[in-house]
């Protein structure tokens, strides 16, 4: 064990460095970095956001970065809790003599739709078309085909592709809302990707997101330059 704050100060300190200067490069806000070095978690944005800022700060500095948040979740992250156990739905049994009576009254409700559909209903067929040519001749043709449409070609829904190239980026990705279901939440490393379809809107909240390059389809698009959210459509990024 060690200690994440005074390590970071020392760190800075001896590099004659201020929190200004901090900010600058790692777009983290200067009075978080101050609650980082005080070791003061509950200022900072919640969930992992704390972890990738301690992550960033510790990078910043050329220390080992992976230390340090391993040792932010083993001092500071509260234990999950136990689950539940699972209660086993018995389904209740059905007494033999029913089972066999409702057998037997499917098979009489299927001979009775046999029965109806094959004598019951009369038949009925188009009526032909009689056509007279040039010479008097009557031609008679029977109105049996019918055109066909083909199908409609399904169309694909453009995508967006998420490259972490300049460094390490958490990612919370939503369907519509920051409220709506989850579909990806984890920090994408460096030099890794990741594509999620834009058949629906999306909302998308970055940790890092000066470290990660975007393109929806075939174009590059822009995203902000401090931690914050998106909303991403086929048509761009707001």
């Amino acid at each position: 064990m060690f200690e994440i704050g005074s390590t970071l100060r020392e760190e800075r300190q001896r590099r004659g460095l201020r929190l200004e200067d901090v900010e600058k490069s790692t777009h983290i806000s200067g009075r978080f970095l101050a609650a980082i070095e005080r070791e003061d978690f509950d200022r900072l944005p919640s969930g992992v956001y704390r972890r990738s800022f301690v992550r960033g700060y510790a990078d910043f500095l050329g220390l080992d970065s992976d230390a340090y948040a391993r040792e932010y979740e083993h001092r500071f992250t509260p234990p999950e809790p136990e689950p539940e156990p699972v209660r086993r739905h018995v389904r209740p049994r059905i007494a033999p003599a029913l089972a066999v009576a409702a057998a037997g009254l499917v098979v009489l409700i299927a001979a009775g739709v046999w029965w109806l559909t094959s004598s019951g209903a009369p038949k009925t067929t188009a009526p032909p078309t009689t056509t007279t040519g040039v010479a008097g001749v009557s031609t008679t043709r029977h109105a049996h085909h019918r055109a066909t449409v083909p199908p409609p070609t399904p169309q694909t829904a453009a995508s967006l592709r998420i490259t972490a190239a300049r460094g390490s980026c958490w990612l919370s990705v939503r369907v519509a809302s920051p409220s709506g279901t989850t579909v990806y939440e984890q920090t994408l490393q460096q030099g890794e990707s990741v594509r999620f379809g834009l058949g629906r809107k999306l909302w998308i909240r970055f940790g890092a997101p000066w470290n990660v390059d975007a393109r929806i389809g075939d174009r590059d698009v822009s995203l902000p330059s401090q931690t914050g959210d998106i909303v991403a459509t086929a048509a761009g990024l707001t």
